[in-house]
């Protein structure tokens, strides 16, 4: 259950938070929208969308994550290898506080941040069990959703596959892994089985 946020809430002398009209289950009970003070840093870190960007309030080491980070839950991506990259990037701010685009105010966000990271290598790293472990050369993303995802709703399996997919193109991007049309197979199984 979603934590509940009052409608405007003064958090500090330099910041108020309005929470916009618009909840819905991907919504987390509407958009944060703050109103800052001086000393903003803005920094580009694609990989929730191509032109995404975060807000650094230098005097007071917090940060307005937009999209990158929620409150609540892990952030959507268009590309992990550049989200994987953005997320370093905050990581090296050491933010004191994360002012998230939905959801509640990030009280320990390192520990948020190492944790979204960790959860994506721990994604990762599954596929790559599934992808050497398996007694066929090559796999269809599906295929990797219903061994991973197995303990998951059969009716959240394409949400899956679409996370699963994201991964594979960053495995492809990495070398790591081959595709021959959709099906996917580890670069060092490429010439075996």
């Amino acid at each position: 259950m979603a934590a509940f946020i009052a409608k405007i809430t003064p958090i500090t002398p330099r910041i108020i938070r309005i929470l916009g009209c618009n909840p819905g289950p991907m919504t987390l009970q509407g958009t944060n929208t703050y109103l800052i003070g001086t000393g903003k840093r803005v920094h580009h870190t694609p990989g929730h969308t191509t032109d995404h960007v975060v807000l650094e309030l230098t005097e007071e080491g917090s940060v307005f994550s937009g999209d990158c980070i929620l409150g609540e839950g892990t952030a959507v991506f268009e590309d992990l290898q550049t989200y994987m990259v953005s997320l370093k990037l905050i990581l090296e701010l050491q933010p004191k506080v994360i002012y998230p685009g939905h959801g509640p105010m990030i009280d320990d966000p390192v520990v948020k941040i190492q944790h979204y990271i960790a959860h994506r290598i721990q994604r990762e790293n599954q596929i790559l069990k599934v992808l050497n472990d398996s007694l066929v050369k090559y796999m269809l993303p599906m295929e990797i959703v219903k061994l991973i995802y197995k303990d998951t709703p059969e009716h959240l399996h394409l949400a899956a596959e679409n996370n699963v997919n994201h991964h594979l193109q960053k495995l492809f991007k990495d070398g790591v892994i081959y595709n021959q049309g959709n099906k996917w197979c580890l670069t060092s199984r490429r010439n075996h089985l």
